[in-house]
């Protein structure tokens, strides 16, 4: 479990750098929003962000902050994944817990309804009630999905020293159990390509980002 831990340090550490650019994520999906026509509706699920990424970029800043929101994304269904398959060897069930990740980290679950509570500040670094209704779910599905799973392994062991979890409290759990809709879009579903979960996620076949002057292979 120790493994498990470590990976979502690092996660939580590129998650700290991607909220410092929640502006910036913001402004992208308006701007993708518009070309996309999309502007009445709220940004529901994961899914529309890679679209988003992949047919309606005005630029480089916006594909490359949601190539960062998509990648972290991707890290946690893998933590999940593996996680599950702890359970697996262990022939223990998976519990409430991992039950509501999973359908968080769906890429077509509608999250608009999500909020993050306090200690988070993501909704209330939105603009105004406008911007809250539009982009609240969206903000919110990391760091709702980081609680559940740091929770998860600190109730499964002990504690690393210098991975302390954050705990989940009781309004933070029921924001995640209200605000994820188990009524996916059905047509959507059945019309859509899936992407690949598990190794490469939501990248699958694409390069991953790598920031300007990089040369190195």
């Amino acid at each position: 479990m120790n493994d498990v831990r470590e990976q979502l340090y690092f996660i939580d550490q590129k998650y700290e750098s991607f909220k410092q650019q929640q502006f910036i994520f913001i402004k992208a999906l308006e701007r993708s929003r518009e070309h996309a026509r999309d502007k009445t509706d709220p940004v529901s699920t994961v899914t529309q962000v890679q679209k988003y990424m992949n047919h309606h970029c005005s630029n480089a800043t916006d594909r490359r902050i949601f190539s960062i929101f998509l990648e972290i994304m991707s890290d946690l269904e893998g933590v999940l994944k593996h996680l599950e398959s702890l359970l697996s060897n262990q022939n223990t069930g998976s519990g409430e817990g991992l039950d509501t990740c999973r359908k968080l980290l769906d890429p077509y679950s509608n999250i608009s309804q999500l909020r993050a509570k306090y200690p988070h500040n993501e909704i209330n670094r939105l603009s105004c009630d406008e911007a809250r209704n539009f982009y609240g779910g969206i903000v919110s599905v990391i760091p709702l999905a980081l609680d559940l799973l740091n929770s998860y392994c600190k109730g499964a062991t002990q504690p690393l020293a210098t991975t302390p979890p954050r705990e989940t409290s009781l309004q933070q759990t029921e924001a995640v159990n209200e605000g994820t809709s188990t009524d996916l879009d059905r047509s959507t579903r059945s019309n859509s390509r899936r992407f690949k979960t598990g190794a490469g996620g939501w990248h699958a076949g694409k390069p991953a980002w790598k920031p300007p002057g990089n040369t190195k292979k």
